[in-house]
């Protein structure tokens, strides 16, 4: 699946630069560069205008580039000092674009300085706003009414699904492409088919004017499926109350399609909830369950090398995953949990399921840097045991998000793990009580493990259900196994994608299941975030 990205545009000024004209002021710009995925190397994302005589500018032309959420974009800020043909370099920056989201209010104030010398030469300041890209969906429901499929060759079959397609260009409306199909109805030519959601985008590429068609054809097992015809409109007309619609194959009428319900809903954007104010309180939970190996066998999950070049699973998953995720937690605070093991460190001499891993009352451990140092000290000093339970971490995060509804934070729990649990009905329960909470579980699962259960709790297939037959408010649980993206050949820093791809939208999925709102802020009242250097001068 391709990555989930966001349209951001950035808006930068400087504060007490760096004077390198004799006779008159410096007459800055400021050229963006993105490193890019795979190379490691630097591309030019687009540069400034030249502002003339002025060590405190606040550029009018901003720079563009897509978002990941899943991804670590590094960018960087050289500014120079323009005269002509010739360029004196006054300072650089560089950060990630995680960073410049997880600022107050979006506002990222950095030093420039040289490369090998730390002193500043002035200060960057880098203002992040959304481009406006539609975040829109649309609820749709619609049914028809079509000429039966009754030839012989098709055995007299009439299992209807539509499919929808857009045109690629307003200016050439002839070449469409296929952009959403739904299921099949059995047995029916008069189909009422179950609403959908999807994304503006998806159905109109967020062009209410594009020439969309809903295409009619009939499920033939073990054959081709047979065409029944199509009805062309926009999505415009539709809210302009087209609703009843004729469907044609080759220039013929053959029924009619009616669009039962239509709903355009404006979507705000996760950047719009960061933005506004909300943060990401993040936690580990690692397993420490005697079916990883002790960490003196060859094959164990949990060996540390002595040289440190080379890292097990866990390691890779909390550094990979840890890296994209820091910048968004609330002061690089993370709660840090095992369970299934022995905590000797902690003077523990039975097995616990819901141990803090810094061994103190509050789990909390500043930095993802101290994270990996603690699960380091943690795994040489703690007993590998079992079994494999969940609901005791889980349950620890329930509890901690109920006392803390009143903060604007939405909690993420990464759950790393070898193998199969073994408390399934009670991990559920728990699971189906926190969708009701603004969570989201991560699950790495490392080794060789064909992980059903986990897979299960994903529910990307079905919506997962308690023993009471309740179902979830909404699927919180992203499962990945760590073994697709290891070995030769494959990729480790895309772990980090996967894991982290649907987060955004379940952020935003919860927020309009309890009516939350972005609220809107002002970019010119920065003064209030303490920064008094980079008011307008």
């Amino acid at each position: 699946m391709e990555a989930l990205k966001s349209r951001i545009a950035l808006y930068i000024s400087c504060r007490k630069l760096k004077d390198l004209d004799a006779m008159s002021k410096s007459d800055p710009q400021v050229e963006v560069l993105m490193k890019e995925r795979g190379s490691g190397q630097w591309a030019l994302l687009g540069k400034t205008e030249i502002v003339r005589n002025n060590l405190n500018p606040d550029f009018s032309k901003f720079i563009e580039c897509d978002y990941y959420f899943e991804r670590e974009q590094h960018v960087r800020f050289m500014v120079y000092d323009v005269d002509g043909s010739n360029k004196d370099f006054i300072g650089m920056n560089e950060c990630t674009i995680a960073q410049i989201i997880g600022s107050v209010r979006q506002t990222y104030l950095a030093d420039l300085t040289l490369e090998h010398n730390k002193t500043s030469r002035g200060k960057l300041v880098v203002r992040l706003d959304s481009v406006n890209v539609s975040n829109d969906e649309i609820r749709l429901k619609l049914k028809a009414t079509l000429q039966p499929i009754s030839n012989l060759c098709c055995y007299g079959v009439n299992n209807p699904y539509y499919v929808i397609q857009r045109a690629r260009d307003p200016a050439n409306p002839t070449d469409f492409v296929r952009t959403f199909q739904s299921p099949s109805l059995r047995n029916t030519h008069q189909p009422i088919f179950n609403p959908i959601k999807a994304k503006l985008v998806q159905i109109c590429n967020g062009n209410k004017d594009l020439p969309i068609k809903f295409s009619f054809y009939s499920s033939i097992p073990e054959g081709t499926d047979e065409f029944y015809g199509e009805s062309e409109t926009t999505i415009n007309k539709i809210i302009q109350g087209q609703k009843d619609l004729d469907v044609f194959k080759n220039a013929s009428r053959i029924g009619t399609m009616q669009i039962e319900q239509f709903t355009l809903v404006e979507m705000p954007s996760f950047m719009d909830y960061l933005r506004s104010g909300w943060g990401i309180n993040t936690s580990f939970a690692i397993d420490f369950t005697a079916s990883n190996g002790e960490i003196f066998e060859p094959g164990s999950l949990h060996k540390i090398d002595a040289s440190g070049r080379v890292l097990n699973q866990y390691e890779e998953a909390i550094l990979g995953v840890g890296q994209i995720i820091e910048p968004y937690a609330l002061q690089s605070q993370f709660a840090v949990f095992g369970f299934g093991g022995i905590p000797r460190y902690m003077g523990a001499n039975k097995p616990s399921h819901c141990f803090n891993l810094n061994g103190q009352p509050n789990p909390i451990i500043i930095g993802l840097q101290n994270v990996y140092t603690q699960y380091k000290y943690s795994i040489a000093n703690t007993g590998l045991a079992g079994p494999t339970y969940f609901q005791h971490v889980l349950r620890a995060l329930l509890a901690y998000v109920q006392q803390s509804l009143a903060l604007q934070m939405y909690h993420c729990m990464i759950i790393i793990t070898d193998g199969e649990i073994h408390d399934m009905p009670e991990t559920t329960d728990t699971i189906v009580e926190l969708s009701k909470y603004p969570v989201s579980i991560i699950i790495i699962g490392v080794g060789d493990d064909d992980f059903i259960n986990m897979r299960r709790l994903d529910s990307d297939d079905s919506v997962l259900k308690n023993s009471k037959g309740q179902a979830a408010m909404r699927d919180i649980v992203q499962f990945v196994r760590f073994k697709d993206y290891s070995g030769a050949g494959k990729n480790v820093s895309g772990l980090a994608e996967d894991v982290l791809k649907e987060m955004p939208d379940q952020i935003v999925n919860y927020m309009l299941s309890q009516n939350i709102k972005p609220a809107k802020l002002e970019w010119q009242d920065i003064n209030k975030l303490g920064v008094s250097t980079i008011v307008k001068q």
